[in-house]
């Protein structure tokens, strides 16, 4: 009885921690407005549809667009 005890109580200490952790606002997705920019956007796909999955490849043409749509942005990864 006392090791049942024990374990309801060690139980209800380790929920109350978990819950107590959680933080109480939500994610944030970040700003979208780059969105609007429609030849930044083009840019983007043409340079995935170049780059066929070679994350390098795709790395180095992203970083092109952003110096090309946003020079000299703080802020964006170039």
């Amino acid at each position: 009885m006392k090791t049942v005890t024990l374990l309801i109580c060690s139980a209800l200490v380790a929920v109350a921690s978990l819950g107590g952790s959680a933080q109480l606002t939500h994610a944030a997705a970040g700003s979208l407005d780059w969105l609007g920019n429609d030849n930044y956007v083009r840019c983007l796909k043409y340079v995935s549809a170049l780059s066929r999955g070679d994350a390098a490849a795709y790395d180095r043409g992203r970083r092109a667009c952003n110096r090309q749509y946003y020079p000299g942005h703080p802020g964006y990864d170039y």
